[in-house]
């Protein structure tokens, strides 16, 4: 059985082939926020079907700049990245699995940042979340 183990998260370019804006290292996952979750509709009879899936992944980060591609450059002045309410350019939001666990894959969303500092350091908090009517494409998960 394999464990979901991460090595890095990394914000792909879905409009250039899925192309990475950058790898971000260092990071922890909010395991209880990478689920997906389905949401209910009531049709006749008072029965319940699913009619969409939502996926979201929170990550955390101790690193302020990407790492590898796109080196040196900040996390939160990615164009794919908003801090301020605004909308960024759509983008991927992908968990790197180490070897022998799964990469998980959003579809094209927000990806919203922010830095924290409740853990007594700064650190900063990334989030997507994706919607989708099919319970496979809103978190794509890739096998190990």
């Amino acid at each position: 059985m394999a464990r979901l183990i991460f090595e890095s998260a990394e914000i792909l370019d879905p409009n250039s082939g899925d192309s990475s804006e950058g790898v971000i290292y260092g990071i922890t996952v909010e395991g209880l926020e990478q689920t997906l979750t389905p949401e209910t509709v009531n049709v006749e009879d008072n029965r319940e079907v699913y009619e969409s899936y939502t996926g979201r992944i929170v990550v955390r980060t101790i690193n302020t700049n990407f790492g590898a591609t796109n080196a040196g450059a900040s996390i939160l002045a990615s164009s794919f990245v908003s801090t301020n309410g605004t909308l960024p350019s759509e983008a991927k939001l992908r968990l790197n699995g180490k070897s022998g666990s799964h990469d998980i894959t959003t579809e094209p969303t927000y990806i919203m940042a922010h830095n924290d500092f409740s853990n007594g350091r700064l650190e900063i908090v990334l989030s997507a979340q994706a919607s989708d009517v099919d319970g496979t494409a809103a978190l794509l998960v890739a096998g190990a």
